[in-house]
């Protein structure tokens, strides 16, 4: 049966055990990192994971997160819609030796003992998805051609001094 809210803190290697699936809409606005640099907390984050254990018992958070959030374009200084569809393919560790025996290419998250906070991975990931200068794709606000543009014209300091080398008509 599937999870349809989120939880405080979780268990994870429970969850894998159990094979927990979590499908919940949480709203912008409990995400306090990411609300930091979002023009509106309006919307909401779409959730759809599994917490599972693969042939070699080792625990997963798997699944999507999708939302559309409203960032200021770092070129107009307008609103800008940026849609976030990502995927989640974490191994669950309880320490950094465990992580070694991972493949290398794997990511990984070391649980604690107490558990953790699902909505902080999940923060996390979205933030790791907010590029660091958001920009419109098409925003013409800074961008010209480098072409159409004429290079401004330097003087030489040194052609003065060309010019004084140069044997004057009445020597």
């Amino acid at each position: 049966m599937p999870v349809v809210s989120l939880p405080a803190a979780i268990e994870p290697f429970k969850w894998a055990d159990r094979a927990t699936h979590v499908v919940v809409d949480v709203p912008l606005a409990q995400f306090t990192r990411l609300a930091t640099d979002l023009v509106d907390t309006n919307g909401s984050v779409h959730i759809d994971c599994r917490f599972e254990r693969n042939a070699q018992r080792r625990a997963y958070l798997r699944g999507e997160i999708s939302t559309v959030i409203n960032l200021t374009c770092q070129r107009c200084l307008e609103t800008m819609q940026l849609p976030i569809q990502t995927t989640i393919d974490l191994a669950l560790v309880h320490d950094e030796d465990e992580a070694e025996k991972l493949p290398e290419d794997a990511d990984y998250l070391v649980v604690p003992e107490q558990g953790v906070v699902l909505a902080e991975i999940i923060e996390d990931e979205l933030l790791l998805n907010v590029p660091y200068t958001p920009m419109h794709e098409d925003c013409d606000a800074l961008s010209y051609k480098q072409d159409d543009v004429a290079a401004p014209v330097k003087e030489n300091p040194f052609q003065v001094l060309a010019a004084l080398k140069k044997p004057s008509a009445k020597d």
